[in-house]
């Protein structure tokens, strides 16, 4: 609940807007610019503040970089949060995760494009954060792929770090290459993408009784 004083003079609100005005307009800028090429000043011109200004909202460059990301991993928590509560069986989680993360993507084709080109830049404390929150992301895949297969009574003939990893590099390159004043859909791509994986994802398991016996036989041999 706010304060008599925040009730009046609706500062923190104000504050808020304007954090999140500098963060897009440096997400648009890093974007179009790079984040190497892009500079302090672009931000505070693309604002309308003088370049001291923005030091009160934050503390480097990099630091808008970082926070940029961050509100990205917010949001890729809370689709986590919705997928858990889900009431579905752990194939059918899987591909609502894939096709969601797709069309995630699409919605923030600045933001993804960004990311990926640009997160190493990222130093020190910042840098670990981010790389800590890409390998939960990883794992979470990997325990929707896992919680998949034991419902099928299959498992992979691939070490399932190398499949969640092709997974995800597959369906994030689709920033690449998709064009939101193109004629292809947002939700078909989406789905069509998440039909992709998913064909991947099973299409190298085999029932895990099969495995057992292979993993015998090699041993007998």
């Amino acid at each position: 609940m706010k304060s008599r004083r925040e009730k009046a003079t609706g500062q923190p609100t104000d504050r808020r807007n304007r954090e999140a005005e500098i963060l897009q307009a440096a997400l648009e800028i890093f974007a179009r610019k790079g984040y190497a090429a892009a500079s302090i000043q672009d931000v505070a011109d693309a604002v309308g503040v003088l370049k001291g200004s923005l030091y009160h909202y934050i503390d480097s460059k990099e630091d808008l970089l970082f926070q940029i990301f961050d509100n990205a991993h917010v949001d890729a928590e809370r689709l986590m949060t919705e997928l858990d509560a889900l009431e579905v069986d752990a194939v059918e989680r899987l591909r609502s995760y894939l096709e969601r993360s797709v069309s995630n993507t699409l919605q923030n084709l600045e933001l993804q494009t960004l990311y990926f080109r640009d997160w190493r830049n990222l130093t020190g404390e910042r840098r670990k954060k981010l790389v800590e929150r890409r390998r939960q992301y990883d794992h979470y895949l990997r325990g929707l792929i896992t919680k998949a297969y034991e419902t099928l009574g299959i498992e992979s003939t691939v070490n399932q770090r190398y499949v969640s990893s092709f997974v995800i590099g597959g369906t994030n390159w689709v920033a690449d290459w998709y064009r939101s004043d193109g004629d292809d859909s947002p939700d078909e791509v989406a789905r069509s993408y998440a039909q992709l994986a998913m064909a991947t994802v099973l299409g190298i398991a085999q029932p895990a009784k099969a495995l057992t016996a292979q993993a015998a036989s090699h041993e007998g041999q």
